[in-house]
C-alpha cells in the first residue's frame, strides 16, 4: 500500500512540475533573457525544443549507442515522458518512505528535497554524463526555472503525501 501511495504522490508531483515549467520558463526568461545560442543548449528550452531536454537526449544517445540509429522527435518525446513520470514515481516512493521514517526529510515542506533532486541530477549527474552543461555554464534563466521547477516538484511531493495520509 505504501508503494502505491508513493507512486501516486510521485506521478502527481511530476504532473504538477510539468504544468508549471512553461510559466516558470517564461518568467525567468523575461527577467534574465537568454541569447539564441543559449536557448539551443540541452535542457534550456522545454517550450520551444522539448526534444532537446535531457531525458530525450539521453534516450537518443542510448539508442545510437545500442546501434538502433537516432530516434525520431516523436519517439524522443514519448521516451522522455516515460522517463519523466517513471523517475517521478520512483522518487515519490523513495520520498514517501523516507519522510515517514525520518521526519527531517520533510523539513521545508519538500522544497529542500526538490533542491537536492536538482543538485543530484541537473547540477551533477547530467553534466558528469556529458548530457547537459553544469549550471554555472548554462543560461541563468535556465538554471532559475529548472531549479524552481524542482522546488515545485518537492513541495508537491510533500503536499500530496500529506493529503494521501490524511
Amino acid at each position: 500500500m505504501a508503494q502505491a501511495q508513493g507512486i501516486i504522490v510521485g506521478l502527481g508531483a511530476s504532473w504538477i512540475k510539468a504544468l508549471t515549467e512553461p510559466r516558470l520558463q517564461s518568467v525567468a526568461e523575461r527577467i534574465l533573457p537568454p541569447s539564441s545560442a543559449q536557448k539551443q543548449e540541452v535542457g534550456a528550452d522545454p517550450t520551444g525544443r522539448p526534444e532537446n531536454m535531457p531525458p530525450a537526449v539521453l534516450a537518443n544517445r542510448t539508442a545510437v549507442a545500442l546501434g538502433h540509429g537516432g530516434l525520431t522527435v516523436a519517439q524522443r518525446l514519448r521516451v522522455q515522458e516515460a522517463i519523466h513520470y517513471g523517475f517521478g514515481a520512483g522518487l515519490g516512493v523513495a520520498y514517501s518512505v523516507a519522510a515517514r521514517r525520518w521526519r527531517v526529510v520533510s523539513r521545508g515542506r519538500g522544497a529542500l528535497v526538490g533542491l537536492a533532486i536538482y543538485a543530484g541530477t541537473h547540477a551533477s549527474a547530467l553534466p558528469a554524463l556529458g548530457i547537459q552543461r553544469p549550471p554555472w555554464r548554462l543560461a541563468p534563466a535556465a538554471v532559475v526555472w529548472e531549479s524552481t521547477s524542482h522546488v515545485v516538484f518537492g513541495t508537491a511531493l510533500e503536499a500530496l503525501r500529506r493529503a494521501i495520509q490524511a
